[in-house]
């Protein structure tokens, strides 16, 4: 009796029909390095920049100069005040040196801390410094200078309106140091820095009363150049939104127009991309595959 041949299970399953409930879709190759590619994008060619007018550029300039006096008056006031601070110290070690019985060991520590103190004072009043003028890059004719509201010999003249309209901004013409002497090695030094009157140059009276004038006057003049600063920069913002008017808004909008376009081509070319790729997933490969992949129709 010949037995019965037995049939290996893996050909039998190998055999049987696929059923399309089981059917799963290959999994899309998806190429990372294509998608997530930062290669610039070709753009058309760069749009020319609208022409500013001169009204504008008149009204800038008196922005700027304004900005700039702005400035100026900002570092004066705080060197001022750092000064103010440092002479208060000066007037306390001063007091002690006067002290015909001071030892030579605590009188020369006062005198160091004096030296530093009178130093101090000194970097103060350089760094009061500011560059104004009309500061162009590249530009020969550009006047840029630096201006010390607080030791300049000059006052710093400031446009107020296209009309010619200008501000003088005076300066304190400090001497330096403010005239306080170099040391005080004796108790009369000391004294002679102490009982000297607001009038007399080189006392400590007279450095002073120097920066209270210094600040009340900065301040004065702070107000003044706040609210003319504040008009001119709401006029200069207004005739250059006219000007980006008349140039048809290319001022305004276009950096926003050149992202929108580059943002669409990127889609464009993700979009093509996908579609390549899903192709291969439609059992019939015809120009009506997206019938059969809803995946393809939403990308047309």
């Amino acid at each position: 009796m010949v037995a019965p041949v037995t049939t290996n299970s893996a050909n039998s399953v190998s055999n049987n029909p696929i059923s399309p409930l089981s059917y799963q879709a290959p999994v899309v190759p998806t190429n990372t390095a294509t998608l997530s590619s930062t290669t610039a994008i070709p753009t058309g060619p760069a749009q020319p920049k609208p022409a500013v007018s001169a009204e504008t550029q008149r009204y800038t300039a008196v922005q700027q100069s304004l900005s700039n006096a702005k400035s100026a008056i900002s570092s004066a006031d705080t060197a001022n005040k750092q000064i103010d601070d440092s002479l208060k110290q000066v007037r306390d070690i001063a007091t002690k040196l006067s002290n015909d019985n001071l030892a030579s060991k605590d009188r020369e520590k006062l005198q160091a801390d004096y030296q530093k103190l009178r130093e101090g004072i000194v970097k103060s009043q350089e760094q009061a410094s500011v560059k104004t003028g009309d500061q162009k890059p590249g530009d020969p004719k550009s006047s840029v200078q630096k201006t010390n509201l607080l030791t300049d010999d000059k006052a710093l003249t400031t446009a107020t309106n296209t009309r010619g309209g200008q501000l003088d901004i005076q300066s304190s013409k400090s001497a330096k140091a403010l005239g306080l002497p170099e040391k005080l090695g004796s108790a009369a030094d000391a004294k002679a820095l102490l009982q000297g009157n607001e009038s007399q140059a080189g006392s400590l009276a007279n450095a002073e009363k120097s920066t209270r004038d210094t600040a009340a006057r900065l301040k004065k003049v702070e107000a003044n150049v706040d609210q003319k600063l504040e008009t001119s920069t709401a006029v200069a913002k207004a005739v250059k939104r006219l000007d980006a008017a008349k140039n048809g808004g290319v001022e305004v909008s276009a950096e926003r127009e050149q992202q929108r376009s580059q943002a669409l081509e990127k889609a464009r070319e993700t979009s093509q991309l996908l579609k390549s790729q899903l192709g291969g997933l439609s059992p019939n490969n015809s120009s009506n595959s997206s019938a059969s992949n809803p995946l393809l129709a939403l990308l047309r």
